[in-house]
């Protein structure tokens, strides 16, 4: 029974490891999107405090034309979400503050989505690797749950008594 929980557990690593192929393929896509020139509207680097400690994230927005119709958007990157490496952040937080115009790639067949960056980023990377981790680590656990659960008699069938001292009479 606990090897089906740890089963179960690995099942939702595979989910998470879906999720993240999911924003890496969409993030890679974005490399060939046509590129056209935007203007930030809003842009700061916010910091959340919780109880596990302070996270960052840049959010921006920004306003593009494509075929003469203007849109909004908001996407850095495709699976860019808030973590606690305050630097990395602030690194694109000022490159994008001394912008004047940025390129902005949208997907061709739907102009009103888009980003600013693109490609295999920290964030992916971790999920991916966390991913993967907790795939093993439950898969194992739950091989590990499963084996002890069985009757292990392999070392006893396989030994050989080549002469026996005689049992004790029994009581």
């Amino acid at each position: 029974m606990i090897a089906l929980v740890f089963l179960g557990l690995c099942f939702a690593g595979v989910g998470l490891l879906g999720a993240g192929l999911y924003d890496l393929r969409r993030s890679m896509r974005a490399v060939g999107w046509p590129i056209v020139p935007g203007a930030i509207t809003h842009l700061e680097l916010d910091r959340s405090v919780s109880s596990e400690g302070e996270d960052f994230e840049v959010k921006v927005r920004y306003t593009y034309r494509v075929g003469g119709v203007e849109h909004e958007g908001s996407r850095l990157a495709f699976g860019y979400i808030p973590t606690s490496g305050r630097d990395a952040h602030a690194r694109i937080h000022r490159k994008l503050a001394e912008a004047r115009t940025v390129a902005v790639r949208h997907d061709p067949a739907d102009p009103a989505t888009s980003c600013l960056s693109f490609g295999p980023h920290r964030t992916i990377q971790s999920t991916l690797a966390f991913a993967l981790t907790w795939i093993l680590l439950m898969g194992g656990l739950a091989a590990q749950m499963w084996l002890f659960s069985r009757p292990d008699s392999v070392l006893l069938d396989n030994l050989t008594v080549l002469d026996a001292v005689a049992k004790p009479p029994e009581r």
